[in-house]
């Protein structure tokens, strides 16, 4: 085998690597937000979409432009690993609480203010374009956390007496995750690829998310579409974290109705979130 052959094989091998793990990593950012970033870019009327569209430009660097925008959704995730200054506003711990416990006061910094921090900037047109891209992104990645029910709860008990973090400390036994809000952020293996496959490409975003869209098309949600308030949101994710997520007890296997029950909740959380995103944007790039 020759030098040039073996340095093939060896790039070929290096970036196979790179997307098997990629699902792992990335889960719900990469496949969960960017469906639902999809599901709105769908919606956006032309003259929103010519001006969002050169906002992610400042930021992203494609030739595509809804690509652009689901890169967008994900990039406040990939915030972290530089900064933990943005944290808590992916999530609002609304309690849960049993056996008397007292919760702590809520953090006033959390996904439903930030929702609507993030709207003022991307309105304000005298503001700095990176820095309404910035926020641009922020929106759009905190209207999809919204709508995951585990980051909209915490559960007080007693064996999570000082709360189990929106399901982070409540343990299961499962191929897909470790924990309930591990489970949850990648949409009860709805997010993540079967073993020995390649991370979900552009096209196959686009795919399911019009797959969903057919599914669940905005007549379905005519009622909930016509709450506008990210704090009611939040407590209608609350209520599906209480009412479904949790009759899942800790430290067990979840169970096939669970999974397939779960799954549905997840696909319409997720039109429903592109909807609500699309509105928002629409009306603030009218």
């Amino acid at each position: 085998m020759s030098v040039r052959v073996r340095k093939f094989l060896v790039t070929v091998v290096f970036f196979l690597m790179l997307e098997s793990l990629s699902v792992s990593v990335f889960a719900w950012n990469a496949v969960g937000h960017r469906i639902i970033a999809q599901i709105a870019y769908d919606q956006l009327t032309p003259i929103a979409k010519a001006k969002i569209d050169a906002l992610t430009m400042v930021m992203f660097h494609s030739s595509y432009a809804d690509n652009r925008f689901a890169r967008a959704s994900t990039w406040p995730d990939q915030l972290k690993r530089k900064t933990a200054r943005y944290n808590s506003w992916h999530y609002i711990n609304l309690p849960l609480v049993e056996n008397g416990i007292h919760p702590p006061r809520l953090n006033p910094d959390n996904v439903v203010w930030a929702i609507a921090q993030a709207e003022k900037i991307v309105k304000n047109s005298a503001q700095n374009k990176y820095v309404r891209g910035q926020y641009l992104s922020f929106l759009i990645h905190f209207v999809g956390d919204v709508h995951q029910p585990m980051h909209c709860v915490t559960l007080y008990d007693h064996l999570f007496p000082h709360g189990d973090r929106g399901g982070n400390a409540y343990l299961i036994h499962s191929s897909i995750a470790k924990n309930l809000h591990q489970l949850w952020d990648r949409g009860l293996g709805l997010f993540v690829s079967s073993p020995g496959n390649y991370q979900y490409h552009y096209w196959q975003i686009q795919k399911i998310a019009t797959q969903w869209m057919h599914l669940y098309p905005r007549a379905f949600f005519a009622k909930q579409l016509i709450v506008q308030s990210p704090k009611k949101w939040a407590q209608a994710s609350y209520q599906i974290a209480v009412s479904f997520a949790y009759t899942l007890p800790p430290n067990t296997v979840p169970f096939d109705t669970y999974i397939k029950q779960g799954q549905v909740i997840v696909r319409k959380q997720c039109v429903l979130a592109g909807d609500r995103l699309a509105d928002i944007l629409n009306q603030l790039f009218s």
